[in-house]
């Protein structure tokens, strides 16, 4: 989810059991839950890799976390407390002062906590199980969006702000719409040719 995967990067079971101190099976467990999840697959060659980003695929995953990450926000916006809205606001500027130190991993963290503030604010559990398995399957891609953007000087905490002040105002359809501009966003930011 992190990025530090590449796309079409191959996964070979015995230097991540040496790299984790452990033996084969769990990490060809683990492996095989990722692969079930969407986020790695399973080559005919029994190679298991990040798969390739189509340009399908990624329509299809941003309209499903278009769904359902708006959903969460439309549960979460009367529910959320003001503490749990201004942690969003400081992880903001968290991510704006990671991005000016090229911190990608910082950034990719609080990126995270910032929109699992507001989906768990929404105590939907499944919901939420369902949107942490897409952000695996487009974390390798973002991760890349998020470095080129930032090379470009381009903003993306725009659709952050939005959030955080659809949040204050409780106004839970400009909180789904501000959802879909960030969502967007990210997906012009992949467009721009960062996978192969």
């Amino acid at each position: 989810m992190g990025g530090h995967v590449v796309p079409g990067q191959k996964l070979p079971l015995r230097p991540l059991a040496e790299e984790f101190n452990t033996s084969l099976m769990p990490v060809r467990d683990a492996l095989n839950r990722l692969v079930a999840d969407g986020a790695l697959e399973l080559s005919s060659s029994r190679t298991i890799r990040v798969p390739l980003m189509s340009d399908e695929r990624l329509v299809e995953l941003h309209e499903i976390r278009c769904a359902l990450e708006g959903l969460a926000g439309m549960f979460a916006t009367p529910a959320i407390s003001v503490s749990s809205i201004d942690r969003m606001q400081a992880l903001i500027d968290d991510m704006a002062a990671a991005l000016e130190q090229y911190d990608y991993d910082n950034y990719i963290g609080n990126h995270y906590s910032f929109h699992f503030t507001l989906y768990g604010a929404a105590v939907r559990p499944n919901l939420l199980t369902m949107i942490d398995g897409l952000w695996l399957q487009i974390g390798p891609y973002f991760r890349q969006a998020v470095e080129r953007a930032n090379t470009a000087k381009s903003d993306p905490n725009v659709g952050h702000r939005r959030i955080v002040a659809a949040l204050r105002a409780r106004d839970a359809d400009e909180v789904q719409a501000s959802l879909e501009f960030d969502l967007m966003a990210a997906i012009e930011m992949l467009n721009e040719g960062v996978w192969p």
